[in-house]
């Protein structure tokens, strides 16, 4: 795959999750929708920084030219997810009527963790989703 369609197809992803976070980060508080449901903004940062980490793994893991950043790629996925959510709650200090929390960070990175975990049982059961042609 050359330089664009891999930047299309992996790297445009990322860029576009991250820029979703970093927009809804940016609304103050007051004009947030107010959701009647216990822990539903701790849900949120799992759903985001999860999705972010996927994101990450599938594009480290998805290019040729650095074959330590494709072995590494799970682990990689999750510290950026954890160093994006560190920015991330820096930036919301900068917010009015929003909170930087270091809690906020370690449920990003429990978020990008459980992922990662669904992302390996997925794979253990679908082989074929893991590269096997086989199958088996």
């Amino acid at each position: 795959m050359n330089n664009k369609g891999y930047a299309v197809r992996y790297l445009l992803p990322v860029a576009v999750w991250m820029i979703i976070i970093f927009v809804s980060s940016s609304i103050p508080q007051d004009d947030f929708p107010h959701v009647e449901f216990w822990g539903w903004a701790k849900l949120v940062h799992l759903i985001y920084y999860g999705v972010l980490c996927l994101l990450c793994q599938r594009a480290l893991g998805g290019q040729t030219r650095f074959p330590a950043l494709a072995r590494h790629s799970y682990l990689l996925g999750v510290l950026f997810a954890v160093l994006y959510g560190t920015t991330d709650e820096y930036h919301q200090l900068t917010t009015a009527g929003r909170h930087g929390r270091m809690t906020d960070v370690l449920i990003d990175g429990f978020g990008a963790l459980l992922c990662l975990v669904g992302l390996w049982a997925y794979r253990m059961f679908h082989p074929r989703a893991a590269g096997d042609p086989s199958g088996e």
